[in-house]
């Protein structure tokens, strides 16, 4: 227990900021803290933080760190308000739906967008064009599954499983600090979370699915945690000064 530290909540905090500070992660956190809600911490709540020995330097929180972890933040937070929107869209038959899936699939582009700064041009296209097949592969699973096509529905859901993989890989081979068994595991979560989501509207279980968004906002939170923590370890020297 002695890398084990208890902590009070301040003004200001966000389970990544503590992670960063006391050179762990938020997964770690959460793990020592079984029933804490990322969303839901507040001022004055104590929790139990490891910190681990084993990185090399601490994160210094700044406003490029900061910076870089809102953009991850709001772009994962859009990729499932959006999708869940295409979802009821597309099982409800409501007109917005061509609309709705416009403005899902910017989605993929902003992804590419936040990756060149770091990885260049063809990372970025990369990046884009997996993310892109991942959410057209999840919109044709809607369509199958409300169509009741259980045939088309597994043969999609291999393809998708497939892309994850392939996301998976390609984040392993660009940053250290990311491995595709860690990248494999959020993934299939995510995929699972959809998958819920979308049987859930298709079978009118409305009140199940309002919890269920919340286990889906913590989930992409901490991929784009994740996906901060290991470019910022990765691209120190752009990270160092406080602005």
């Amino acid at each position: 227990m002695n890398n084990i530290i208890r902590y009070t909540i301040k003004s200001g905090d966000n389970l990544y900021i503590i992670a960063s500070r006391y050179n762990t992660t938020v997964k770690d956190i959460l793990a020592h803290n079984v029933g804490l809600n990322p969303q839901s911490i507040k001022v004055g709540q104590v929790i139990f933080v490891p910190k681990n020995i084993n990185y090399s330097r601490p994160i210094r929180i700044n406003r490029s760190v900061l910076g870089l972890n809102n953009l991850m933040r709001m772009l994962w937070e859009q990729h499932i308000t959006w999708t869940r929107i295409v979802i009821m869209d597309i099982v409800y038959d409501l007109p917005e739906t061509p609309f709705a899936i416009n403005r899902l699939l910017r989605n993929p582009q902003d992804f590419g967008n936040a990756f060149r700064r770091f990885y260049g041009d063809v990372v970025a296209q990369r990046i884009t064009v997996l993310f892109t097949e991942h959410l057209t592969l999840a919109a044709d699973i809607v369509v199958a599954a409300k169509e009741n096509n259980q045939a088309r529905v597994e043969e999609l859901n291999s393809q998708w499983f497939r892309n994850a993989d392939d996301i998976a890989k390609l984040l392993a081979s660009i940053n250290p600090f990311w491995s595709f068994v860690e990248w494999q595991k959020m993934l299939y979560e995510h995929l699972e979370l959809v998958t819920n989501e979308a049987l859930n509207f298709i079978n009118n279980r409305l009140e199940a699915n309002v919890a269920l968004y919340d286990e889906m906002e913590r989930q992409a939170l901490g991929m784009a945690d994740t996906m901060t923590e290991g470019i910022v370890r990765q691209f120190s020297n752009l990270f160092g000064s406080l602005r």
